[in-house]
């Protein structure tokens, strides 16, 4: 039977290495112990990073990164001038580097007509149809790390890395959005190797008659580090993003905003329905107030033209009966031509009267109605080799 102390025995191992009766291993110095906590405390340790809006001052978030890593950031303002979007940067051991480019933000429109009026109003570079990633991959990544030296590999699986996207957008409220994360790993000739990542979100806006759109953006970062702590530095990535909290100060001014936002989209609402209201109703009034108007001028002028039209006929019937004689509808017609400074003649041949201009001796008419003036008593049109021998009757006047 075992008769040492309890304390004793709870330090003896079990694990294989050596059995309960063995010796325990020697006792590391308390300097050398300590010596190798700390560097394990070192390389444990974290610091905070505060990723915080310039407009307000207030932290967005904080994220939990190595303490022996350098990390700067900078907000910017891509889509909205008061909710930014973040530029990171990072450096550690192992020629360890990460950063991310700004983030890319794209429209697309169901119905053509829309997408094209919306182009008309400036909208064309924001206005792309929702692409895959690999799509990206070929359009951006690719000729930046060709250029940069690198050899792709292949794709890499980051399930965990999206994992933590999925749940913070579910937090967020965005769930149901459509998410794309994908990786591609790279290496060059100084034994290092890197990863570059897409993350694309889309939200399905809908609409009425087909004038939905998509909303859709993606990110891009990168990882350089030395080939040989490529994965740990990946792992190290994942629990750097685990760690990000937001501030809820951040969330609370985010709420009010959105509120601040709403209400006055709908006080705009309210004010432009109120001026449609008012603008129906005054073009109601004015077309009605115009209508009245138009028909109470018809109306007068109906009724002064009539005067006008009575008092007209009156004063032509008058001028007839001075002048000709009641029913003197010859006289009629020769007043007419002297006004206009024509004669009527009468052409045998067709048996018809025709209009011709006044003042010549004779006429001169073919069978079609074209006519010759002429005031020469030896002139014969038949004999003139110049009008085609047509046959040309001379035409006395009618009255």
């Amino acid at each position: 039977m075992d008769n040492k102390p309890r304390s004793e025995q709870d330090n003896d191992f079990e694990d294989g290495y050596y059995t309960r009766n063995e010796a325990p291993m020697a006792q590391e110095p308390e300097e050398e112990k300590g010596f190798w906590n700390r560097l394990s405390s070192q390389q444990n340790a974290k610091q905070t990073h505060h990723l915080r809006d310039a407009h307000t001052g207030l932290v967005v978030g904080s994220t939990q990164f190595p303490s022996q890593w350098k990390v700067i950031s900078r907000p910017i303002y891509t889509m909205d001038q008061k909710v930014p979007t973040f530029l990171i940067q990072m450096e550690g051991p192992n020629n360890f580097k990460s950063f991310n480019v700004p983030t890319t933000f794209k429209v697309s429109y169901q119905n053509p007509e829309m997408a094209q009026s919306m182009k008309q109003l400036g909208m064309g570079p924001m206005m792309r149809p929702l692409v895959r990633n690999e799509v990206i991959f070929k359009e951006e990544v690719n000729p930046r790390m060709e250029k940069s030296g690198f050899r792709l590999l292949g794709n890499k699986p980051v399930a965990e890395f999206e994992s933590v996207v999925r749940s913070r957008m579910q937090e967020a409220g965005v769930g149901n959005a459509h998410l794309e994360c994908s990786a591609t790993e790279w290496t060059n000739q100084k034994g290092e190797k890197a990863l570059a990542r897409i993350v694309k979100i889309a939200h399905q806006q809908p609409g009425m008659n087909n004038d939905g759109f998509t909303l859709w953006f993606y990110n891009v970062d990168y990882i350089f580090v030395d080939k040989d702590h490529f994965e740990s530095a990946l792992d190290q990535m994942v629990e750097v993003d685990k760690s990000y909290t937001e501030n809820p100060e951040w969330r609370q001014y985010l709420t009010n905003l959105s509120n601040q936002r709403a209400q006055e989209a709908q006080r705009q609402w309210q004010n432009t329905q109120q001026l449609l209201d008012q603008n129906q109703q005054y073009i109601h009034q004015s077309h009605q107030q115009r209508m009245n108007d138009r028909w109470a001028s018809f109306n007068a002028h109906k009724e002064k033209m009539k005067g006008i039209y009575a008092a007209q006929d009156a004063n032509h019937a008058a001028f007839m009966n001075r002048n000709f004689g009641a029913g003197s509808d010859t006289q009629h017609k020769r007043y007419i031509n002297t006004i206009r400074g024509e004669e009527t003649v009468y052409n045998p041949q067709t048996g018809s009267n025709y209009q011709v201009n006044a003042g010549s001796m004779e006429y001169w008419m073919d069978s079609q109605g074209n006519y010759i003036e002429n005031n020469d008593v030896y002139y014969t049109p038949n004999g003139d080799i110049n009008l085609n021998q047509r046959e040309w009757t001379k035409v006395k006047k009618a009255f």
